[in-house]
Formats: C-alpha cells, sequence, structure tokens
C-alpha cells in the first residue's frame, strides 16, 4: 500500500510517502519554499516526496492521509466556548471553527485540483498521528506513550498504551489547558516568536536563579491526579486565539518585551520559573503513564517533546527503561504519522528501518556544479576529505558539512551542519554572532563518538542520536569542550555511530585521532530567520554571506 501523509494548513507543513509500512521519502515545505516553519500548503514536498518514490502518477496512491481532523477541531473549538462567554467571544470562536472547515477544503481543493487526485481523502486524529510518528519507529513491541502538544482538535494532551502496533487511549487532558500554549505564550510574552522559539527560552531559563518560580506555579501547576491545571486568567487565548497573557499576567510578571528589547534579569527569571512549572508537569504526567501503563518503554511525541531539557529530566527519573522521540516530534511529524497508522495494518511494517531521518532532497553532482560554477568558486576533491576537513577544524576553521538527503525534523543530524571545535571556547561566540547571526546565550549541541559518549556525559544508560536529550556534562570533561557545554553544564546531545551515519562518523573519527576528543559542535547549517539549507545553491549563499571558512558539498571542498 501506498500512503501520502500531510500535515497542512499549520505551521511546519509537510509530506511524507510510505510505502509497504516503511517510509520512503519525507520533507518539510520550508526546506522548498525557504520560509521558516512554513504554514503553505506542502506542494512542494508533496512533489518532491513522489519523485523520490518514483510515483509518476499521484492517483497510483492508495490513500492520502492527514494529521489533523479539520472539521472535528472545528466543532470542539465552537462548543468549547459556545454561549459560555461575551458575543465577542463567542463571534472570535465561530471565527476559529470557520477558518478549521476552510482548512479541510483548501486541503481537499488542492489535492484534486492541484494534483488531479481522485482517491481517498481521510482526516486523522492529531494525537493519534503523533502517537504513531514516535511509536512506530521505536522498535519497542509494546510501550507507554505520552503526547504532549498545543492543541489537537481536543485534546492538549493525551497518554496511550501501544503494544503490537496498536494504539489504545487511556487518558486525556483538554484544550484549552495546554502546556504547548503555556511555553508558546510565554515565548511571545518574551519577545520570541511562538511556534517558532520556544527553544530560545529553554535556552534563557538556565540564566535564572528561580526566585519566580512560586509565583509561576499559580499559573501552571500539578494535580493530585498526576496532570496539570493552566489557571486561564493568566491569559486571553482561549477567546481569542491572537491572543497571550492577560493583564493579570502582566501585573504579576511585569511588561512584555518587544522583538529587539534589550534581555534583563527579570526575562531570565520568567524564562527559568516557566521552564522549572512545565518540567514539573511533565514529569507528573510522565509518572501517570508509567502508573496507568507499567510498561519499562516509553515514547513520546507532539511540540513539547522538542524541550531537550525536560527530556532529560524524565533520563534522569528512571522511571523507564529507555525512552524514544522521534526527530520530528513537532507538527511536522504528524503528516508522517498518519501516514504510518493508516499503514499500520500491514504486515511488513518495520520499524528499525523507519528510524532513518535521512528522508529529504539529495543533490546530483551535477547540480552541485552548476552552482559551484555560477559563482566562481574554485573546489578541490580531496583523496581523504574526512582527514582533511578534520584537520581544518583542528586548526580552527568552521566548516559547512553538507551532504546526502537532508534531515526529516527541526534538527541538523550529520547531513546539513555547521561543524565546529568544541575545545576551542571562543567558538561558541563566533558561531553564535558572526555565522548564525544569533543569540549570544543559546548554546550548540556536541556530536560525540557513541562509544565515547559515557566518558563524557552522564547518559544513564541512554543514547541521543537525534540530539533531543539535554544532559549532564561529566565534570572532568567540560574543560575539554567548553564550546558545546551550556551555563548550567548541560549539553544537547547527538550519539553517532557508523551504522547511523557512516560518512559524519567518518569525520568526528579523524578529529579524534588529530585530537584524541572524539566530539564534534555540531549546529544547524542555516543563518537566523533561515530554515536549514536543503540544495547547494542555498549551503553556498550562506557559506558566502558568513564567517564560514570552508564548506564541504559531498566530496567537494571549498575554502574561502
Amino acid at each position: 500500500m501506498k500512503v501520502l501523509g500531510l500535515t497542512t494548513a499549520i505551521h511546519d507543513t509537510s509530506a511524507s510517502v510510505v510505502i509497504g509500512g516503511k517510509v520512503v521519502a519525507a520533507s518539510l515545505e520550508e526546506r522548498f519554499d525557504r520560509i521558516k516553519h512554513s504554514g503553505n500548503f506542502p506542494v512542494k514536498s508533496i512533489r518532491f516526496c513522489l519523485e523520490r518514490a518514483k510515483i509518476n502518477n499521484i492517483n497510483s496512491i492508495d490513500k492520502v492521509v492527514v494529521g489533523m481532523d479539520w472539521m472535528e477541531r472545528a466543532k470542539s473549538r465552537f462548543n468549547m466556548r459556545f454561549s459560555k462567554d461575551s458575543p465577542e467571544s463567542t463571534k472570535k470562536t465561530a471565527e476559529q471553527a470557520i477558518l478549521d472547515i476552510n482548512m479541510r477544503i483548501q486541503t481537499e481543493n488542492v489535492l484534486r485540483k492541484e494534483f488531479g487526485y481522485r482517491g481517498e481523502i481521510s482526516f486523522l486524529d492529531h494525537y493519534d498521528c503523533h502517537a504513531a510518528a514516535c511509536y512506530f519507529p521505536s522498535g519497542f513491541s509494546s510501550a507507554a506513550i505520552l503526547i504532549l502538544d498545543g492543541a489537537g482538535e481536543s485534546a492538549s494532551a493525551r497518554i496511550y498504551s501501544a503494544n503490537g502496533g496498536k494504539l489504545e487511549r487511556l487518558i486525556q487532558v483538554d484544550y484549552p489547558n495546554s502546556l504547548g500554549r503555556f511555553y508558546g505564550w510565554i515565548t511571545d510574552y518574551l519577545g520570541f516568536k511562538m511556534e517558532c522559539d520556544e527553544g530560545k527560552v529553554m535556552a534563557l531559563a538556565s540564566y535564572g536563579n528561580g526566585g519566580l518560580i512560586p509565583e509561576m506555579r499559580k499559573v501552571l501547576k500539578v494535580k493530585s491526579d498526576l496532570t496539570y491545571d493552566l489557571d486561564l486568567s493568566y491569559f486571553d487565548f482561549p477567546k481569542d486565539n491572537t491572543k497571550g497573557v492577560s493583564e493579570k499576567f502582566i501585573r504579576i510578571f511585569g511588561p512584555k518585551r518587544e522583538k529587539g528589547d534589550k534581555i534583563t534579569k527579570r526575562h531570565q527569571e520568567i524564562a527559568k520559573a516557566a521552564q522549572t512549572v512545565l518540567e514539573e508537569c511533565i514529569l507528573s504526567m510522565t509518572k501517570l503513564a508509567k502508573n496507568l501503563t507499567k510498561e519499562k518503554h516509553l515514547c513520546i511525541g507532539g511540540g513539547v517533546a522538542l524541550n531537550s531539557v525536560a527530556n532529560g529530566k524524565i533520563v534522569y527519573s528512571n522511571m523507564f527503561k529507555d525512552i524514544y522521540i522521534y526527530p520530528a516530534s513537532g507538527d511536522d511529524g504528524s503528516g508522517l504519522g498518519a501516514a504510518l497508522l493508516a499503514s499500520s495494518g500491514e504486515k511488513e511494517i518495520s520499524c528499525r528501518e523507519n528510524q532513518n531521518p535521512f528522508l529529504g532532497y539529495e543533490s546530483s553532482e551535477q547540480e552541485i556544479l552548476k552552482s559551484i560554477e555560477k559563482h566562481k568558486l574554485k573546489y578541490t576533491k580531496p583523496k581523504d576529505l574526512h582527514k582533511e576537513a578534520a584537520e581544518l577544524i583542528s586548526k580552527g576553521s568552521v566548516i559547512g558539512w553538507f551532504s546526502g538527503k537532508s534531515e526529516m525534523g527541526p534538527r541538523a543530524l550529520g547531513n546539513r551542519s555547521i561543524l565546529a571545535d568544541p575545545r576551542d571556547p571562543n567558538n561558541k561566540d563566533r558561531v553564535n554572532s558572526k555565522i548564525k547571526f544569533r543569540e549570544g546565550f543559546r548554546p550548540f549541541a556536541p556530536t560525540v563518538l557513541e562509544e565515547f559518549a559515557g566518558d563524557y556525559f552522564e547518559m544513564n544508560g541512554t543514547n541521543s542520536p537525534y540530539m533531543i536529550l539535554a544532559l549532564q556534562v561529566k565534570t572532568d570533561k567540560g574543560g575539554k569542550i567548553p564550546a558545546v557545554v551550556h551555563v548550567d553544564n548541560t549539553a544537547r546531545i547527538q550519539t553517532i555511530n557508523k551504522n547511523q551515519n557512516k560518512n559524519y562518523w567518518k569525520i568526528i573519527n579523524e578529529f579524534y585521532k588529530i585530537t584524541g576528543v572524539p566530539v564534534l559542535l555540531n549546529t544547524s547549517f542555516n543563518r537566523e530567520g533561515e530554515p536549514i539549507v536543503n540544495k547547494p545553491e542555498e549551503a553556498i549563499e550562506a557559506f558566502l554571506g558568513s564567517g564560514l571558512d570552508a564548506i564541504v558539498l559531498d566530496d567537494m571542498l571549498i575554502i574561502k
């Protein structure tokens, strides 16, 4: 069975193709339309996925599935507030319900008219899709599943039990009681972009001392039943989803920071308080999942699962033997989850194969050469590319690393990465200011050879192949890799082995041979406000428009 899975009409739209239970192609629309967190209909990523899957006629697709039931969402929103609030609130809710209905209509219209698709289109439950996206690739035959997101149709959190490919819903927390909305509107309040910059709040939180935590626990707190309660009097979004914190919140925590304003100690403390209470609620929900299922394994999905600091706390809680978080755990992965869910009855579904995140665009040598010639650049093809690149990094160069298929999800995992020497403490500020052009408080991730991960980090018996766990750096190792250690002595770790990504593994292994340090600084190959580079032209433009010293395009090396 051939299934096309879509994330439509919200941020991070995407497409994926699953054939016989195996994901063969997947990409975010932002990689093609070059709008970060694009909400455009995924026309370009659909075309890419069909081409990659060698499907010449869209009508050879058996089914198209969408990772949101827009009609159910519209009904839920309308029922939630209709006649309960002011006429203005009811009007806003009705307007949102109409938008949701239009999103379903738009999806059908584009597929029918733009692509000429005549087959079945199904709109699946959003949280079921998130659950499928993190369970089916996990390799666990049975597991507890915890989904935490901004909002689905009616849910904002859900716990499942999964066994033998079947998902059973156990408990649900309803919107607007939402951890994702709480953290998103705090992101907006702190002057960052909601559904985009939540990672900035997470990074900023490490600079706070915790003085505002008691006050923030009045906003969001753990309940006695291990779920959580968001006091909606601190927010306006339930009545008008274009509005965030309320006047009550501002009276207590101070005025909203505008974009570009100086970040003060107060902002650090608010970030710290928000991150702390979020972690408390996530850990409580994790405990509830354990109590309900008695499982040894946990799968986590939804946009909140991108909070790597909270994920690290789950690892250290020792509640589960192992956890799995799909790299595209946010809404970008809900369409892929929909396709896996629709394929889950297929006997040949392969969990292990579906762990591969390298599902996106791959350039030909001809396309790379065309871009090089366009910019009149000189290149070489070193006999031992990995050794030469590692030597450049060890001598202070920062390199753009462009190789093979692009990654699915928001993390650069070694195919669209910027690489630097973690031993140089100046590289953190250098890469932030001269190359990425972003805030100086934001940390960088280390990629570490898997066999050495436990020597450098408090891994607690786990691996972290998708850069989605923030774990403690061992006290005797922080001084060896200062460029990738955050102010709270954590690092958002990516572990790497030869089978996972041989090409990327080789450059780190060569760096280890030269320096004795099995770690590289890895950050996404993009500049502030831009999506991760997808094609060689974008990589070269980022190279020429930043402080990068060199770029590798597959087997070609260009030194500035």
